[in-house]
């Protein structure tokens, strides 16, 4: 099973990270067909067949971690660096 782990600081209010969030669900849901559920009000749930993780707001800081079954994990690099792309536009 292959692993992405991500992490941005931020400045943003907590309203800013979670429509980031929600976002970011949005666009895996689109390209991955990801569902996403929110387990508290800092911490969103994504799963499907082959993807399960979090998105986590932390003080300062949004973590990302997924883990891809062998399936998913030749798109690994694609979705890491697509992750780490719309984290760093949207919470600059």
């Amino acid at each position: 099973m292959s692993t992405i782990s991500i992490s941005q600081s931020h400045v943003k209010s907590e309203d800013d990270v979670r429509e980031m969030l929600e976002s970011l669900a949005e666009k895996l849901k689109h390209e991955y067909d990801v569902t996403a559920q929110w387990l508290s009000d800092r911490e969103l749930e994504l799963k499907r067949s082959g993807i399960e993780g979090r998105l986590t707001m932390l003080s300062g800081e949004v973590k990302v971690d997924l883990r891809l079954g062998m399936l998913m994990s030749p798109f690994k690099s694609k979705i890491r660096d697509e992750l780490s792309r719309a984290m760093a536009e949207k919470l600059a």
